[in-house]
């Protein structure tokens, strides 16, 4: 018989923000892709959700996630910081909003935000002896 030991899965929020500093990184917004940026970081925000809360945030309409009764739940401060970051990117997605650069860094802090304020508090094992 053998035995499988499976590494524990990253959390979510680890996931979210390693993709979130990969973006920042690759500067997509300031070569001029403006809707790849904003559809990339809504991409990764809905994925964290998906995975964090357990919703099925990529297939909903910004409205909807933030109905949802996992994101309701959350202080009027986080639910804003999220709100801000979706509506952003619909506004260029749909609307060919052009942010200013200052909104499309906020963009990213907000999204940052967001997953740090909403990550699950880790839990740390003693060691036994």
């Amino acid at each position: 018989k053998t035995i499988v030991i499976q590494a524990p899965k990253r959390p979510a929020h680890e996931i979210a923000l390693a993709a979130l500093h990969e973006l920042r990184n690759r500067k997509v917004w300031q070569q001029g892709d403006i809707k790849g940026y904003h559809t990339e970081l809504t991409d990764i925000v809905r994925t964290y959700i998906a995975n964090r809360f357990k919703i099925n945030a990529p297939e909903f309409t910004t409205d909807e996630v933030l109905q949802s009764i996992a994101i309701a739940q959350l202080t009027a401060d986080t639910k804003n910081t999220l709100r801000y970051t979706l509506q952003l990117a619909d506004l260029v997605k749909f609307a060919k909003a052009h942010p200013l650069p200052d909104e499309q860094e906020q963009s990213m802090a907000q999204a940052i935000a967001f997953v740090e304020a909403t990550m699950e508090p880790v839990i740390k094992k003693e060691a036994t002896i």
